[in-house]
């Protein structure tokens, strides 16, 4: 009998055959005390009835059992007893086997109740009336080698395999206990080798042999077995994703490689896994599994979508743990756009998950597609205001994003929060220094500079002091910004950015201007195809007097800036004009002029554009005195 179809059934039934045990023994003692069909009537009965009292609502007392005679049951509706037709009657051979069933569901009811010394007396009671039920033999017998008895054990299994010559089950546990508890191999291998020949395509069997050949010196024979195995014809999904994990734990590495091969061989086995059980989640999970632990993430991702299709909700696998994986496998092979789809939509699902909308936020930040960067980030801000890292990340962003009064709030929060921190400072500076609060950015650079040096010195580095210098020059204390500049030379002495600041704020202020040519000159031998140090060039030479080298220089930047931002800039418009007035092209002069204007509006630009006019009304196109430029320097 198979314990499964017992396991089934075994509670139901046990109670319906108690139930019907007790109605039958009910029926019989009642029937016993009525008279026999014939009886005289003068005749006494045994026992007088006692008579019925109406609205009793509690049984009637019971007179005490007669020893080995029938229980005292009542019954309503006493009937005599009559033979069992014969067409219900139980045959023999029937009537043990529903011996064996009461037995065995004792045994479940046992094992239920942690009553495991019962529980093993009816298995075995059981077992005694249907041998043939393998699966249940191995359950004994396991128990009773728990217990230290394998002798009983491998009498329990050997009685299985007389009853039952075709299964292969109590032999692959008959061969594990003559290997583990009795140190028997060449038992063990007679049979698990019958075990093998009995059904070749279960993999228990096929591991066990494969076990016992390697354990005991017979390497060839667990290779050849091994590579029979693979040629098999088996259709099961599993037993080709059971033979494949086999192989993996014998060949892969601990650094998740193999030799090649080996690593064929095993491709195979899991792609055959797939092949057979392609609606079986189990298998297609592991296989994904593999190959993404084997860096084959373009084989895992077709997977992966596989047990999505199937809900592995179902299946008891979280489906945002698979677009996880799903979404790792995507970036690994360069696939940032799908990956982001699988990201959008664990976040739809579980908007609660800080870490999702953070490496959202680094994707969308990497397409440069900034709305969409700042959405995730700030998502992650308002689930995590603890971390110091989100208000980093968003502030980065909207300082790059030149939103600048929103970095400014976001910094002055995180400043407040995280006081001892000098990096929000930092950033608050350079936010307060865009939008031309030029006395609050020197303070916040200020502080910044104070506390680094007391925990975080690494920060004051050539980046720091160059943004610090730019800030002191817009706010207008040029000593200030000279020395911080040539303090970010000095910690990077091929800082072309710095070089050329400097360089060109002494230019535009018409100081030092030979010192001003070196650094210009210097930042252009780092970066030469720079349109802001060529155009720091070309003034240099306007202010040197050198019109026809400087109106070489400022066109060859407007033109590398028209190629690779595809815009003018209104700063090299305006030297521009300036050169071309003075090379008495005073037309051209007003035509840049108009164009630096429409970038950005200055009340300078529009008066020079007024002088021009009024010049070419005159009719005198000569050209114009050298001037001295205002002090304050545009960004470069």
């Amino acid at each position: 009998m198979n314990s499964c179809r017992f396991v089934r059934v075994a509670r139901g039934a046990w109670v319906l055959a108690v139930g019907c045990a007790l109605l039958g023994a009910s029926v019989q003692a009642q029937s016993a005390r009525k008279p026999a069909p014939g009886a005289k009537a003068s005749e006494k009965p045994a026992k007088k009835a006692a008579p019925l009292r109406p609205a009793v609502v509690v049984a009637p007392p019971v007179a005490a059992p007669v020893p080995g005679g029938p229980p005292e049951v009542a019954d309503a509706l006493p009937s005599p007893i009559r033979p069992a037709a014969m067409d219900l009657a139980l045959r023999p051979e029937d009537e043990k086997k529903a011996d064996a069933f009461a037995a065995f569901a004792l045994g479940v009811v046992a094992e239920e109740n942690a009553d495991q010394d019962k529980m093993l007396e009816s298995y075995r009671k059981a077992l005694e009336l249907d041998p043939g039920n393998p699966e249940l033999a191995v359950k004994v017998a396991y128990e009773l080698a728990r217990r230290n008895d394998p002798s009983s054990a491998i009498q329990v299994l050997k009685d299985a395999i007389k009853a039952s010559p075709k299964s292969a089950l109590p032999c692959i546990y008959l061969s594990q206990l003559y290997a583990k508890n009795l140190n028997k191999p060449e038992l063990a291998i007679k049979y698990a080798e019958q075990a093998l020949a009995l059904d070749p395509d279960s993999f228990s069997a096929l591991q066990a042999a494969h076990a016992l050949y390697s354990s005991n010196g017979q390497e060839k024979k667990a290779a050849e077995l091994l590579d029979k195995a693979t040629k098999a014809s088996s259709t099961s999904g599993k037993y080709w994703i059971q033979l494949a994990e086999m192989e993996q734990t014998l060949w892969l590495k601990d650094d998740n490689t193999a030799d090649a091969a080996q690593m064929e061989k095993l491709n195979a086995a899991f792609r055959k896994a797939v092949e057979f059980g392609k609606n079986d989640i189990a298998v297609l999970v592991r296989a994904a599994e593999y190959f993404r632990a084997t860096k084959q993430h373009k084989a895992a991702i077709p997977l992966y979508l596989d047990v999505l299709r199937l809900d592995p909700e179902a299946n008891g696998i979280p489906k945002n743990n698979v677009r996880d994986k799903l979404s790792e496998c995507y970036l690994l092979t360069e696939q940032r756009d799908e990956a982001i789809k699988q990201l959008e939509a664990v976040v739809k699902e579980s908007p609660l998950r800080l870490e999702t909308y953070e490496l959202l936020g680094q994707l969308y930040l990497e397409k440069e597609d900034f709305e969409k960067a700042l959405t995730h980030f700030e998502s992650g801000l308002r689930l995590d205001g603890g971390a110091p890292a989100n208000y980093h990340r968003l502030g980065f962003l909207l300082l790059r994003t030149k939103r600048y009064d929103r970095a400014v709030d976001i910094l002055r929060a995180a400043q407040k929060k995280y006081a001892d921190q000098p990096m929000f400072s930092y950033m608050l500076g350079i936010a307060f220094s865009q939008t031309k609060r030029h006395d609050e950015a020197l303070t916040a650079f200020t502080d910044a500079q104070t506390l680094a040096e007391v925990k975080s010195q690494e920060m004051l580095d050539a980046d720091f002091y160059f943004s610090y210098g730019a800030a002191a020059e817009q706010a207008g204390q040029v000593d200030k910004a000279v020395n911080l500049l040539k303090r970010s030379i000095e910690l990077e002495p091929n800082n072309a950015q710095a070089s050329n600041y400097l360089g060109y704020m002494w230019t535009d202020r018409n100081e030092r201007l030979e010192e001003a040519g070196e650094l210009i000159n210097k930042a252009l031998a780092i970066e030469p195809e720079n349109s802001a140090y060529l155009d720091s060039l070309g003034w240099y030479y306007f202010r040197k007097g050198d019109f026809e080298r400087a109106l070489k220089e400022i066109l060859k930047a407007q033109a590398i800036m028209l190629r690779e931002e595809q815009k003018d800039d209104a700063t090299v418009l305006d030297h521009l004009g300036e050169t071309y007035l003075q090379l008495g092209k005073t037309a051209e002069a007003v035509t840049a002029w108009q164009k630096s204007l429409a970038i950005e509006k200055s009340k300078k630009i529009e008066d020079k554009i007024e002088a021009a006019k009024q010049k070419l009304t005159k009719g005198s196109d000569a050209p114009a005195p050298v001037k001295a430029a205002p002090a304050p320097a545009p960004e470069p």
